[in-house]
Parts: C-alpha cells; structure tokens; sequence
C-alpha cells in the first residue's frame, strides 16, 4: 500500500509519511491496516502543526538559556539568564572543582598532573579574588562568593603542602562548601526567574487574555527533566498545573527530551495536543494515552505470572 504525500510537510511529519512507504516488514494485510493508521495520524498531526503559533494558538518553546514566543504567525526570542548568572555560575563550580580534582587523584600521595592542575587552579582563583570587588554582584552576596573562593585557595594549599590527599579533610571540605553552593544557586535562580517572568508577562499583556487562555509550553532538553526543574515549576504554577514525575500530568506546559529545535517541539505538541483530545473521546479520559495503554492489562496479568 502506499499513499501520495501531502504538499509542505513540516520534516518530522514528513519523515513518519516516508516511513511508512518505505517500511513494511510484513507485506500483507494486516500490514497495510497499520500503515493505514498511521497515514490518518499523521495527516492530522501536519494539520494541528500548522495552527501552532497562530493567533489561537500561541507557544512558548523554552531552549537552554532561551524562552522563544510564537504567535500571530510571528516568532520573538529573549535569552533569559542574564550576565551576572552566569558570573555566579563560575564562582559556584570552583569548590566542586577542586572537589572533583581531589577525589580523581584519589586519596593518599598527590600525582604530579594533578599537582599541576591545581597550582593552575589555585592561580586562576586568585586572579578571580582579586577582581571579584569589581563584580557586579549585591552586598549581601557578596561574601558567599568570598568564602567559596578562599576556602578552595585553603584546601588546594594545604593538599599541594602536604603532598597528600586526606580523606578526612576532602570530605569536610565538601560539607563546609556545599551550603555555600546551594545558596548560590538559589541566587542564580532567582536571577533567572526575574527575567523570564519579566519576558512572559510582557508577552502575556500583549497577546491579551484570551489568547493566553490557550497558550501551551514546551520546555526542551537533552536529557529526562530533573525532578522540580526550574523552568518547569515556573510555568506550571503559572499556569496552574500539578508537579508530576511522568507525562500522565502534562497538559498545557510538556517537557522534551532530546528536542533541539522548534520544529521538533511544535510537532510533539502537536502530537500531544491530538492524543488527548482523542483519548478525551475515545477513553472519557484526556490522559489515558500520555499512559502506557498496555498498562493496565500489564498489570493484571503480572500478578498471575508473577504471583508468589
């Protein structure tokens, strides 16, 4: 069975429409039913793809240090972490830095590599202390960033002193620092967060309330989201959605792992937007198919196969 191609396909929907012309491991057909319903889906994914970001439906995509807004078919992007986040950020990964320096080596008899990668460590902190008065940074910040640089000086001095790594001071080294650490990253976040809310609100006033009445966000990453991710919390108590640990909870803000452009998020959204509106119908339950639909059965039958 093969079916003709629908003109000005976006690339990932064009992509499912080739597979299934070309990929057919069993010529029958039952082969061809499943091809078939898949021909349907995706021509209806391309459809709903191609509202995305109109007046009436409006998408924020968030990208790493970049919060992109699409709407009235128009596309504006704002880098959301400022400079001084990313001053903070440098100072905070210097006392894991020597941490992780340390536990390399191992404890006992310092390498000479790892010598020398502390002398260059122990220099640049220097050269970082000494400017740091220069910094931007607020007063009652200011001794955090302090603190974090001269207790690494202390610590790499007394291991390049002694020529030994001591389990016993390592480890206290990381408990004194790790406050000092989240204190920072509670700074950086709300560095962050003020002016990503700053860019939304502004977006939100100009689209009017009812289009942000149907605004959808997609939060892309490389990775599975890291539970209580920052972004995601931002936007799900803006929108007011519940916190979950899997999909079954997403309804207008959608994390996307290993999505690295916007086509690619507007068509998962898509995708997203279809499968619960069918599943609304289908099932009487709008997130019955953000589940394993094998679920339930699964479940069922494992306790008979795996019952004591």
């Amino acid at each position: 069975m093969t079916k003709d191609m629908p003109d000005k396909l976006n690339p990932y929907t064009k992509k499912k429409f080739e597979a299934i012309n070309t990929y057919d491991p069993y010529d029958d057909v039952m082969s061809d039913l499943n091809q078939a319903f898949h021909y349907s889906y995706n021509q209806l994914i391309q459809e709903t793809h191609a509202k995305l970001g109109k007046n009436d439906f409006p998408v924020i995509i968030m990208f790493g240090d970049k919060v992109m807004l699409y709407h009235d078919g128009e596309e504006e992007t704002v880098e959301v972490l400022p400079h001084l986040y990313h001053r903070i950020k440098s100072i905070s990964h210097v006392s894991f830095g020597v941490f992780i320096t340390l536990t390399y080596n191992g404890y006992g008899e310092l390498k000479d590599a790892v010598r020398n990668d502390l002398e260059h460590q122990k220099e640049l902190i220097e050269n970082a202390l000494e400017i740091l008065p220069e910094e931007p940074i607020p007063a009652d910040h200011m001794k955090t960033q302090q603190r974090t640089l001269k207790n690494a000086i202390a610590m790499i001095e007394e291991t390049l002193a002694s020529g030994q790594v001591d389990k016993t001071s390592v480890e206290q080294f990381g408990k004194d620092n790790a406050p000092l650490y989240l204190e920072n990253a509670a700074f950086a976040a709300q560095l962050e967060l003020d002016l990503l809310h700053d860019t939304v609100m502004g977006w939100r006033k100009g689209m009017g309330k009812d289009n942000w009445q149907s605004v959808y966000v997609v939060i892309c990453a490389g990775h599975q989201a890291r539970y209580r991710e920052l972004t995601r919390q931002y936007f799900q108590k803006l929108l007011h959605e519940r916190e979950g640990l899997d999909a079954q909870l997403e309804d207008r803000v959608i994390y996307a792992e290993h999505i690295h452009d916007a086509e690619a998020a507007l068509d998962l959204l898509a995708r997203h937007l279809n499968d619960q509106e069918a599943s609304n119908t289908f099932f009487g339950d709008k997130t019955r198919l953000q589940q394993d639909l094998m679920s339930e059965g699964a479940a069922k039958y494992l306790d008979e196969l795996l019952a004591d």
